[in-house]
């Protein structure tokens, strides 16, 4: 659970810097702040990508498929520094040289935990660690899933659409599954196929990698 006293970097609607406020303040209040986005991909094709499946205890989307990485950057720490969120989340280690940086977004959401106004600091990480060979019981997700980008922008495309994957879940067990539209975390202005597209630009060694 995450700390709703952690200081976070608040900015006005004009992405004015305000100072540290909490992040329940920030939600509440509906204050614009910095989070890390990362998507882990593999380096060969076909082009593949690893979501996560949010806690059931998480405030927002629980359950549902997110980006293989998500947190809030706190006050003070650059774009780089949510590389930790990796191990938290999905259980291994990364540095930020390893990162490759798609840029900065703009997302607006409302859930269960607020309104919330995210500064995106989206990025990739080439990985191909097997996934049974992926630690999650010690993590803050209920699985892991492997997916190819077609498939992800075949459901992203036609919400009727299921589509075939692999996920790991907590006791280490890999299961083959099927997931739409539905599993995914909603979708905000095209945010999903855009990432999904630059992954697999990635793997197809194409440029330039922008949201």
């Amino acid at each position: 659970m995450r700390d709703p006293d952690e200081l976070l970097d608040a900015f006005d609607d004009g992405l004015r810097p305000l100072g540290p406020f909490t992040r329940d303040e920030v939600h509440r209040i509906g204050l614009w702040h910095h989070v890390f986005h990362c998507l882990v991909v593999r380096t060969e094709a076909p082009a593949r990508v690893l979501l996560q499946r949010r806690a059931s205890t998480a405030r927002s989307f629980a359950g549902l498929l997110d980006l293989s990485t998500t947190g809030h950057l706190t006050s003070g720490e650059r774009p780089v520094d949510g590389v930790r969120e990796i191990a938290e989340e999905i259980g291994v280690s990364a540095t930020a040289q390893q990162l490759i940086p798609l840029g900065r977004r703009l997302l607006v959401d409302d859930s269960d935990e607020g309104r919330n106004r995210e500064i995106v600091h989206a990025f990739l990480l080439p990985l191909d660690l097997p996934l049974d060979a992926f630690d999650i019981e010690q993590c803050d997700v209920d699985g892991l899933v492997e997916i190819k980008t077609s498939a992800l922008l075949q459901i992203l495309a036609d919400p009727t659409v299921f589509v075939s994957c692999d996920e790991l879940s907590t006791d280490g067990a890999v299961r083959h599954r099927r997931c739409s539209a539905a599993d995914l975390v909603p979708a905000t202005d095209g945010y999903w196929t855009l990432i999904a597209i630059m992954a697999e630009r990635f793997v197809a060694g194409r440029s330039p990698l922008a949201i």
